[in-house]
């Protein structure tokens, strides 16, 4: 069995038309929004990965402190041999889940599935490097449509899996798509496969704003990206310099948005997919949000989408959750 290989989904070699439909859909609608996925090409995911070192940025210092403390617990209660990492990004988090794996088999499958290839060879290739007996199958693909490859990468007969969703990844979905997301999930897990999400909580609005709005604006830069890979890959002339970077917290809902604020009235043209955009000055164009969970929400975000809440881990200071859910049923 190789130790490392990368599977492109077809739907991801036809990225062009999805991208052309989803960015002609956001920014014709009022708002106007771009899917933040968008936001990951390879200088995106390179700011992403600085924006998880900030100081303000709490939220991957708190997961990885819930991984190194109970990575090892999490692998014992489930079973699991094999670990499939939704959106697994830099895979930052991964290791003390995958040294866990060794204390339950000899040669645990890994499979880091992503939208940006240059995360999944980075991450990989580092991974085998501290675990030699690693089996990695990468997957490149968008979770919204391309889940069902993963059940090929690591077949449910191999043993128990655990499927991961860190870093509140979960959050840019809004109150539809979350479930709808799990529900996907939910659709791969046979009776002794266990899901592990991460999930920001609720907590002071002034921690959160700074977390969105970094001193050295890093997020702003992240923000802005999004940008410049529509201009790359969709003919596009957007300025940047004509945009400012918003992110604020929306109580009521529960939720940081993000947005970009046309500074002028402008017009920008998407010429490989024959549109124009014209921005009063003070309009937004939504790119993410990331909403704040307590437990209670995510019991019943899991419950709509077909899974049951199993184990609830929190940080000491009430910031970072991690929960172990089954399928419902």
């Amino acid at each position: 069995m190789p130790r490392f290989e990368v599977r492109t989904s077809d739907r991801v070699r036809g990225r062009d038309a999805t991208m052309a439909r989803e960015v002609r859909a956001g920014l014709a609608r009022a708002p106007r929004s771009i899917p933040p996925k968008y936001f990951y090409d390879a200088r995106g995911s390179s700011l992403f990965d600085a924006i998880c070192d900030l100081p303000e940025y709490y939220l991957t210092r708190a997961e990885a402190s819930l991984l190194d403390r109970y990575a090892l617990e999490i692998v014992e209660r489930t079973g699991a041999t094999a670990l499939i990492e939704i959106g697994s990004g830099m895979a930052r988090k991964t290791g003390p889940l995958v040294e866990a794996l060794f204390t339950r088999t000899a040669s645990p499958r890994y499979v880091p599935f992503d939208i940006a290839p240059g995360p999944i060879e980075a991450s990989g290739r580092a991974l085998l490097a501290r675990f030699p007996r690693l089996n990695v199958c990468g997957v490149i693909g968008d979770f919204g449509c391309d889940l069902p490859k993963l059940s090929a990468a690591a077949p449910a007969s191999a043993g128990a899996r655990l499927f991961a969703f860190l870093g509140s990844t979960i959050g840019n979905l809004d109150e539809r798509a979350a479930p709808a997301l799990l529900g996907d999930v939910a659709r791969l897990l046979h009776e002794r496969d266990r899901f592990l999400l991460g999930v920001d909580l609720v907590k002071d609005e002034r921690v959160l704003h700074a977390a969105y709005n970094d001193a050295q604006g890093v997020t702003a830069a992240f923000n802005k990206n999004v940008l410049r890979v529509l201009s790359r890959e969709l003919d596009a002339d957007f300025d940047e310099r004509a945009f400012e970077h918003l992110a604020f917290y929306d109580g009521e809902r529960q939720r940081i948005e993000m947005h970009l604020v046309s500074q002028r009235r402008q017009v920008a043209a998407l010429r490989a997919i024959d549109l124009c955009v014209e921005l009063a000055p003070g309009e937004r164009i939504m790119t993410e949000l990331s909403r704040k969970f307590t437990q209670s929400t995510v019991e019943r975000m899991l419950f709509l989408g077909g899974m049951l809440l199993e184990h609830w881990l929190v940080t000491d200071d009430g910031a970072f959750a991690l929960c172990v859910a089954k399928k419902a049923g």
